[in-house]
């Protein structure tokens, strides 16, 4: 097995050397993929053929860019070329792509004993930066890592971070108001309000931060988004080998790596001082030094819940403004919502309502705009058929989410639709294996009470006293997305007209 990385890694080289030369890349790809169609073989029960599988192409399969970048569309074109169940391969590593929720059911009725693909199956650079977080460990080493985290994160404890958090999007709007693009009338939705969740997640993770080390902070987030683009990328930073070249990649890793443990050591010592010993700063720097866990879990850990996780919560929020925007019925609907709930003085409960009109229009707009076209790769302990295929227990699934959210008849003849109210319609044992978000069972995303807190406080402090509007030139046509990001983003700027006191009197 060395020996064959070895090969391959003097082959990748000297397909660099070659200048990208297409005949090069077609040799190595041909080659490879005869071996790995031998070393994971899947075949069809009953029939006796193979599983339809997309061509390995090097060196990133369908990985890194193909499923992620490419993803809204090569999860429409593999659909229509392999089937309902197909193959694509990360790196050299397979997934199996689950379309059809009885699939999902399937695979995913014992979520709890699922293993992550180390590294997500994105290669050297992902483990180095992310490898040993929360969200891609697993088993016992998974367990405990996530008792030791979820605490501020967990259900229960969510209503605590109301009160904070709600500060936290009032100051942000009013600056968006007194200096920023609202003085305009207008928001980009994701340049805008980047920086919102980002801090509100720091709250939780730190306590109130002073401005000193929120601008240390600010001033990580561009060389990790850096350091992320050439995760994404993927190629030669896949290999175990890059790690001794002079390149960019590798000072880049290098800078954030020391800043990042700086900053966190430091903010451990003032929780310390402070006694914030519910924080998640504390309580992992506490697990560290009994030795429970190590700190590339404490530091990995703590840029999943930050830097990793802010393109995510970024593409939660700002759909929900443009689907907001495009209908003002919805929007009009929420808003009075909104203000019976200010009126009755029961804004706090309603915050954290899973019932509520909100609430239902934070998952539709989930529902049509998931965050990536393809979910987090993980495998289950026992072999499983889906629809005759024999498929070998460890191997690692996907699904895909357009498929699953939107091309599904669950959903009805408008699942292409924004109609919030669907999921008042309908109850969450229902949508279960129909509607992915933040993924299934006990391993769903441990931050998602938090990151739907913060989407509703932002959409109650907005509705009430602007009016979201969709430019002229984008009314019935298509929307733009940002295609840098791995995370779906919307790409455009929105009109914002003040709502008049008078309409909101008493709120």
């Amino acid at each position: 097995m060395g020996f064959a990385v070895i090969v391959i890694g003097i082959a990748f080289i000297i397909s660099i050397l070659a200048s990208h030369s297409n005949f090069c890349n077609r040799v190595i790809s041909s080659v490879v993929q005869w071996l790995l169609l031998r070393k994971y073989p899947v075949w069809h029960l009953d029939r006796g053929i193979p599983l339809p599988s997309c061509p390995y192409v090097w060196p990133n399969g369908q990985g890194d860019i193909g499923k992620f970048l490419d993803g809204i569309e090569n999860s429409e074109q593999w659909r229509k070329r392999y089937g309902t169940v197909y193959r694509i391969w990360s790196g050299m590593k397979p997934e199996i792509v689950l379309t059809k929720a009885e699939h999902v059911k399937i695979i995913f009725k014992d979520s709890d004993k699922h293993y992550k693909a180390v590294n997500n199956n994105s290669g050297y650079l992902m483990g180095q930066v992310l490898g040993k977080c929360v969200g891609l460990v697993s088993g016992q080493e998974w367990r405990h890592l996530r008792a030791v985290s979820e605490t501020a994160f967990s259900h229960n404890n969510v209503s605590s971070h109301v009160n904070l958090l709600q500060n936290r999007v009032k100051s942000y709007i009013r600056d968006l108001e007194e200096r920023g693009s609202l003085l305009g009338g207008l928001i980009d939705p994701v340049e805008d309000l980047k920086m919102l969740p980002f801090f509100a997640v720091a709250d939780v993770i730190y306590g109130k931060l002073p401005p000193d080390m929120e601008r240390g902070l600010r001033y990580l987030a561009p060389i990790h988004e850096r350091l992320f683009t050439h995760v994404i990328q993927g190629g030669l930073s896949r290999l175990e080998i890059s790690r001794f070249l002079p390149t960019e990649t590798n000072r880049t890793l290098r800078e954030f790596e020391t800043k990042w443990k700086a900053f966190n050591h430091m903010a451990y010592q003032r929780a310390n001082d402070l006694s914030l010993t519910e924080t998640p700063i504390f309580q992992l720097f506490d697990a560290l030094h009994e030795g429970t866990v190590s700190d590339e879990h404490v530091q990995h850990t703590l840029d999943e819940m930050l830097y990793a996780n802010l393109d995510v919560t970024m593409g939660g929020l700002s759909w929900n403004l443009v689907f907001l925007a495009s209908d003002q019925q919805v929007q009009r609907q929420l808003r009075e919502e909104i203000k019976k709930a200010r009126q009755d003085k029961t804004e706090h409960q309603y915050l954290l309502s899973a019932t509520s009109f909100l609430s239902a229009c934070i998952s539709e707009s989930s529902r049509l705009k998931p965050l990536a076209a393809f979910s987090v790769p993980q495998s289950a302990p026992t072999e499983r058929i889906i629809d005759g295929y024999v498929i070998p227990a460890g191997t690692n699934f996907v699904v895909d989410t357009y498929a699953l959210n939107i091309q599904n008849e669950f959903w009805g003849p408008d699942a292409q639709e924004y109609r919030p109210s669907r999921f008042q319609e309908v109850n969450s044992i229902e949508a279960r294996y129909n509607f992915w978000r933040f993924g299934f069972g006990p391993r769903q995303c441990m931050g998602r009470y938090v990151a739907d807190l913060v989407i509703r406080a932002l959409l109650v402090e907005l509705v009430v006293k602007w009016e979201l509007h969709l430019p002229k030139e984008l009314v019935g046509k298509k929307w733009g997305r940002d295609k840098k990001t791995w995370i779906t983003h919307p790409q455009m700027k929105l009109i914002c007209l003040p709502i008049l006191p008078d309409d909101n009197k008493g709120v």
